[in-house]
């Protein structure tokens, strides 16, 4: 009998954990580089530890689903409810990030299914890739050889030479249309998989119709996300991106293990450093116009600083220590803000608001390399926090060199226009702060 456990990240739960157990929850850490879940014990109880990651753990016949707690907490809700809001907002933010794109009509009809998040984003994996398989597989030209009874392409004949047992063929290499490209391969194999993890019903039901669909393309004995870079995507296959993302997302850290064939062993699994780090900046984009101030209208926003990254140091004159921002505001070749973010509580019982002296080390040097007056160090705000905080570090020795400690309420329901409207206003006055000195509308 399958068991189902769902916590939300930092959470508790009683797991009655064996030694079969501990080893997976190892290997898991070493695949991952960090404790996803912590086998511990409480008051003598044997429970698991949720921590900043958030995904499924599948161990044998016991499935984990880790939630994010960034949503608007109801105590007087069903967990039922409680959970589909997670699961929600956690989508919403993998919007906003651009890991997946689905319509909010959309969200709402996969939100009325008893899924976890696993199943929802399998469905909308299978769903969409249906409806472009339909409309058309993208082709590409790929470079086949053969030994062909005609010649046809380039004559390899080096390749002929060597075979003279095969003299009445030609060995040759032409280009051929095909939907048999890297592109569609990634896609195969990530439909092989989800159709292998699904429990699902309607999911596997979709799933086996795609494998036939895709039966003319090489399925590949195994595939990393690095091996399905963004620049698959070209202007003829634009249609395809948000699929793309989706399928890296499935095979990032934790991801499939086709060549294991392990459907009872399955972690699928992000950091929410990252996650809240790709949703700022997801999100000041995409409301650009109402986030940001007037004096920060016609700024570039540089995600990580991509065309413009610095280093800290030389070595015989190659850069080393690689320094990438968040988000940097930029206004023709000044920096007139960089904007960091940090997945951490803050401490307002202490003055320094308990802020990691590497992370305050980090920001002096993005300060001093990009030449810019304020780096912005965006958390998010604590349930227990009432009011957003704020405190400016000024910077020794300098006159005009601050590093701003700020919060933001981010637990809304994205789903939501209303809240929605209301982080974009909390943004808006968090950057409107950060440059008062300017002349304001």
């Amino acid at each position: 009998m399958q068991r189902a456990i769902t916590l939300f990240e930092h959470e508790t739960a009683p797991f009655d954990w064996s030694d079969r157990h501990l080893i997976q929850l190892e290997q898991l850490r070493t695949t991952v580089g960090s404790d996803v879940l912590r086998a511990t014990t409480r008051h003598g109880q044997r429970v698991l530890q949720a921590t900043q990651y958030v995904g499924i753990v599948r161990m044998g016949r016991e499935t984990i689903q880790i939630l994010p707690k960034i949503y608007r907490s109801d105590t007087s809700a069903d967990p039922q409810s409680r959970e589909r809001a997670a699961t929600r907002n956690l989508l919403h933010m993998l919007v906003y990030a651009g890991q997946i794109d689905i319509r909010e009509q959309e969200l709402a009809a996969l939100m009325q299914r008893d899924t976890d998040w696993f199943e929802t984003l399998t469905r909308i994996f299978a769903t969409h890739l249906a409806k472009e398989w339909q409309r058309g597989p993208t082709r590409s030209y790929q470079v086949l050889e053969d030994d062909l009874t005609i010649l046809k392409g380039t004559w390899r004949i080096s390749q002929q030479i060597r075979r003279p047992d095969r003299r009445h063929m030609f060995a040759v290499a032409y280009d051929e249309f095909t939907i048999d490209n890297q592109l569609n391969r990634i896609l195969r194999y990530v439909v092989e998989c989800l159709w292998r993890q699904t429990r699902d019903h309607n999911n596997r039901r979709m799933l086996g119709n795609l494998r036939q669909w895709m039966e003319s393309v090489t399925l590949l004995p195994a595939v990393r996300a690095l091996d399905a870079p963004p620049e698959l995507i070209t202007r003829l296959n634009q249609r395809y991106k948000p699929l793309l993302n989706l399928a890296r997302l499935f095979l990032g850290v934790g991801g499939f293990q086709l060549a294991m064939g392990d459907a009872d062993h399955f972690t699928l699994v992000f950091d929410m450093n990252l996650l809240f780090e790709a949703f700022i900046a997801g999100f000041i984009g995409r409301h650009r116009a109402h986030v940001l101030p007037s004096a920060l209208q016609d700024c570039n926003l540089l995600v990580q600083t991509r065309g413009a990254t610095r280093y800290l140091a030389r070595i015989e004159g190659t850069g080393v220590f690689l320094l990438k921002p968040d988000l940097a505001f930029q206004q023709g070749t000044t920096f007139v803000l960089l904007l960091d973010t940090k997945y951490k509580t803050l401490d307002t019982r202490v003055r320094n608001l308990g802020v990691s002296q590497a992370d305050v080390y980090q920001m002096f040097a993005y300060a001093q390399r990009y030449d810019a007056a304020k780096v912005l160090l965006l958390y998010p705000q604590h349930e227990t926090m009432t009011v957003p905080l704020r405190r400016i570090f000024q910077l020794e020795g300098t006159t005009d060199r601050q590093i701003v400690v700020a919060t933001l309420n981010i637990r809304v329901d994205l789903a939501k226009k209303d809240d929605r409207a209301c982080l974009i206003r909390e943004l808006y006055e968090t950057l409107y702060q950060e440059i008062a000195p300017w002349p304001q509308q």
